[in-house]
């Protein structure tokens, strides 16, 4: 089983399997399109370029913690334990190496599901539901169960907007309700959403940062590619998306030193460092300030501006040869 990350940007709904990112390797890996004709040579250059010229992005991180145990390490400090002692692992990730959620859920269990914030056993019968029952329209009536239809979805734009996917699938129901007319067959499917519209505030119950970024990066598998070992931990199916916040402070050595670790998974410090951390969450947002930039979604550019994401514990399969 694998997880999916349901992303929305203000125009686009995407499901995701690999990773969002906003700031550096989003810039090194869009910008150095132009050297494409080098081969993989063109990110190698390109890291160079943009450490040298290294920028910063004005804006807001918001995220939902991932359900931990109560026992280990995160529940109390939300952030990667460092391995000071010289421990076996990869860098400061080895001594989390037991991290997970409380129990294994499916898709479906809602992120305010309080029987599996609070439940000891292995399986939460609150969220124990049929597979086919839940599987919906995006546009279904349950939709409302979650959020109100049509006005709070993107208030930034008007009751006639229609909102696509990556494929350029049209919200034919919601159209439908807004104009009058005879719901089409071009219809898209998924889970709806559980967090708040995109233009609403985040719940309090978020947490937040504020300030200037080098770059913020969200993958939920242990490679961006061959050779970028960036989420040791990461499982196909364990429900976490691993949420990488670096802020503006970091000095190029620590930047470098962190590029260079990439490609066998040592790239974080060893040591509590207030610039760079690595979080596990089951949601999140980026609010940048300013138009200018690159986000990505799977290494591919979206439209920039606010973004947000949530994971869908086993919502695809991947079938293999024994």
């Amino acid at each position: 089983m694998l997880d999916i990350v349901r992303v929305e940007t203000r125009s686009h709904i995407m499901f995701s399997f690999l990773s969002v990112g906003w700031g550096l390797i989003s810039d090194i890996d869009i910008e150095s399109e132009r050297l494409r004709a080098i081969g993989g040579q063109r990110f190698t250059l390109w890291s160079v370029h943009r450490l040298i010229s290294l920028r910063t992005y004005q804006g807001k991180v918001s995220y939902i913690p991932a359900l931990v145990n109560p026992s280990h390490p995160y529940h109390r400090s939300n952030s990667l334990p460092r391995d000071g002692g010289g421990g076996g692992g990869h860098g400061g990730l080895g001594g989390a190496a037991g991290i997970g959620l409380k129990h294994s859920i499916s898709y479906n269990t809602t992120l305010d599901c309080q029987d599996c914030r609070t439940a000891d056993e292995e399986n939460c019968d609150a969220c124990d539901t049929n597979f086919s029952d839940v599987l919906s329209l995006e546009t279904g009536s349950n939709l409302e169960t979650f959020r109100p239809r049509i006005d709070s979805w993107y208030s930034a734009t008007s009751r006639k907007s229609t909102y696509f996917s990556t494929q350029d699938s049209i919200y034919e129901s919601d159209r439908a309700s807004n104009e009058g007319t005879t719901v089409g067959t071009n219809q898209m499917y998924g889970p709806p959403s559980r967090l708040p519209a995109l233009t609403a505030p985040v719940p309090d119950t978020w947490k937040s940062l504020a300030g200037e970024f080098v770059m913020v990066h969200a993958a939920y598998q242990t490679h961006l590619s061959t050779d970028c070992f960036f989420a040791p931990l990461s499982k196909l199916n364990d429900g976490i998306i691993w949420l990488l916040i670096i802020k503006a402070g970091a000095s190029r050595a620590q930047l470098l030193s962190f590029m260079l670790g990439l490609g066998t998974g040592t790239h974080m410090p060893t040591q509590e460092n207030e610039y760079i951390q690595m979080v596990p969450v089951t949601a999140f947002r980026i609010e940048p300030v300013g138009t200018t930039g690159h986000m990505t979604v799977d290494g591919e550019d979206v439209e920039y501006g606010p973004i947000q994401a949530e994971i869908f514990p086993s919502l695809a399969r991947v079938m293999v040869p024994k």
